[in-house]
């Protein structure tokens, strides 16, 4: 792996996994129903950017699994929320390599699906998550009936939008992440670090 892709994997998954520690605990502090849903939603705009930048399989998952870090260092620590994160970045590998280029709206709404069936299930009969079990199976009929469709439907919208915007981005500054070709990189480098920091020393 080269070093801007090192960069831009950092950069994705540190904005991902600062969006998941600030806004998560501004909804849950908020009471907002369906708190899933915008962080989601959120979630699955940066992959979709990131995709443009990071073309390679996988890439989706290797963000994901830096972007868990987040939670270990944030005070109020959900395990559930590793699984989550996790299975979005699974989900959409998963089907932009199913699906490849037909249908970017279709990415949303089959990724967003699978991510909110397979969270359901595995925390609830796989890992066995007393808040999930206590729920049962009404529980989880209404997690993937409810949030699952809503964050299914604003991807509908919200993937595309980010692909374009990612197409964008990447046409006007192709070397962004790239050491030597773009000053961009060191501001890139810097706002990374600043998203670190700010995981690993404010706790919400």
């Amino acid at each position: 792996m080269r070093k801007e892709h090192i960069l831009a994997l950092l950069f994705f998954a540190c904005l991902w996994g600062t969006s998941e520690v600030a806004l998560g605990e501004l909804l849950r502090s908020a009471h907002v129903s369906h708190s899933s849903v915008p962080l989601a939603v959120v979630a699955f705009m940066i992959l979709a950017v990131a995709r443009h930048f990071l073309p390679w399989r996988g890439s989706a998952t290797a963000i994901a699994s830096v972007a868990m870090l987040f939670q270990v260092l944030n005070a109020r620590f959900f395990a559930c929320h590793f699984l989550a994160i996790f299975l979005i970045g699974l989900s959409f590998d998963v089907f932009s390599a199913l699906l490849r280029d037909r249908s970017k709206a279709l990415l949303g709404l089959a990724a967003s699906y699978a991510s909110f069936i397979l969270f359901a299930v595995l925390i609830t009969y796989v890992f066995r998550y007393h808040y999930w079990t206590a729920g049962g199976f009404e529980k989880v009929a209404r997690y993937v009936g409810i949030s699952g469709s809503l964050a299914a439907l604003i991807n509908l919208a919200a993937v595309p939008a980010a692909h374009r915007l990612g197409a964008a981005l990447r046409n006007r500054s192709e070397h962004a992440f790239s050491f030597g070709a773009s000053r961009a990189a060191g501001w890139l480098t810097g706002v990374t670090a600043a998203l670190w920091l700010l995981g690993a020393t404010v706790h919400l």
